[in-house]
């Protein structure tokens, strides 16, 4: 993998809208403000990217620009880190006009999620390292300040060129339910206490490169040419989490039993499922995982469950491409080489 240099105190950031526009629309803008301003606070430089604030209704129409944008953030040599403001539906639409070869030129910092997920998973297969992490609007403008542990997990990662270690459970979650209207920017989500992870299957420990993203986001590129190639997952622990949709259980099982037909999970070393938003169909996520895998008679493949990231406040951030090993005896994630230069 084509790793990125580390991010240094006094570097630019750059702030991309590649997938909904929503950052840029009126009663949003203080949101974006405030996070940007924060980040400044942390010691960096913010560049805002052309077209980055120009309203959901524009985003849409305007896929090439949208890629043109974050072409430019990546051919920019003043930018070392590239933060997406927000996940979305189609970010799919702006790869087709992706410049492949100056990417791998200019391999950087990249960090999303969501429908974000598009974007990591072309990446990857250019070989780069992106991070699975925090968003501008939700985690770096979080009510009443950003949550320590979202920002020690990303920039423990992206600063350091060298092994993160072990990813320990959050010390709370946050019930859904951002507020986002300005008059609200006080009001505090409840912190709801958090479990530690969860060994739904398996036993021993698994070491393998890092593959994954958003449930609902991966499965929408099912049998396009941009879902990773059956390759990509050998020796893999992938890592899964489903969006704030709650998709229905038996919708969740039927796109694995898909999954399992194609091969993935006799490729895959390890599974890491995410936390749903709060909790629900959690349980019934976790039966499905176990079903699909005794029809396939693959009882033995580990999986670990509850890990707060992707769509869950505080979350960890996740490398792609980079090695990580999970141990069942104690229920332990850890991320075993450097994601930077």
């Amino acid at each position: 993998m084509l790793k990125p240099p580390k991010l240094k105190q006094g570097d630019t950031i750059a702030i991309v809208s590649p997938s909904s526009g929503l950052a840029g629309e009126s009663q949003i803008r203080w949101r974006t403000d405030e996070a940007i301003r924060r980040i400044k606070d942390m010691g960096y430089q913010v560049k805002v990217m052309p077209n980055a604030l120009n309203g959901l209704e524009w985003n849409y129409s305007h896929p090439k620009e949208r890629a043109s944008s974050l072409m430019a953030a990546f051919e920019d040599e003043s930018v070392k880190a590239i933060l997406c403001t927000i996940g979305g539906n189609e970010s799919v639409r702006i790869i087709p006009f992706l410049k492949d070869e100056v990417i791998q030129q200019h391999p950087k910092i990249f960090i999303g999620y969501s429908d974000i997920t598009a974007l990591h998973l072309h990446l990857y297969q250019l070989g780069i390292t992106t991070f699975y992490g925090p968003a501008l609007l939700t985690d770096f403008a979080e009510n009443g300040g950003n949550d320590a542990y979202t920002m020690d997990a990303l920039f423990q990662l992206i600063q350091n060129a060298k092994p993160f270690g072990q990813v320990h459970p959050t010390p709370f979650v946050r019930k859904f339910g951002l507020r986002w209207d300005e008059q609200l920017r006080h009001y505090e989500r409840e912190k709801l206490p958090a479990r530690t992870f969860q060994v739904l299957n398996g036993q021993g420990r698994v070491t393998g490169h890092l593959i994954g993203g958003c449930f609902e986001s991966l499965d929408k590129l099912r049998g396009t040419r941009y879902f990773p190639k059956l390759a990509h997952f050998d020796g893999a622990i992938l890592f899964i989490e489903t969006s704030e949709v709650h998709s229905q259980p038996w919708s969740f099982e039927e796109s694995l039993r898909s999954w399992a037909l194609m091969g993935i999970f006799d490729q895959i070393k390890g599974l890491i499922v995410g936390r749903p938003h709060d909790g629900v169909y959690q349980e019934e996520y976790h039966q499905a995982i176990k079903k699909i895998l005794k029809e396939i008679h693959h009882l033995d493949l580990i999986v670990l469950g509850n890990v707060s990231f992707g769509h869950n406040e505080p979350k960890a951030t996740l490398p792609y491409g980079i090695q990580a090993t999970i141990e069942t005896e104690i229920g332990h994630l850890y991320i075993n080489e450097s994601a930077v230069l």
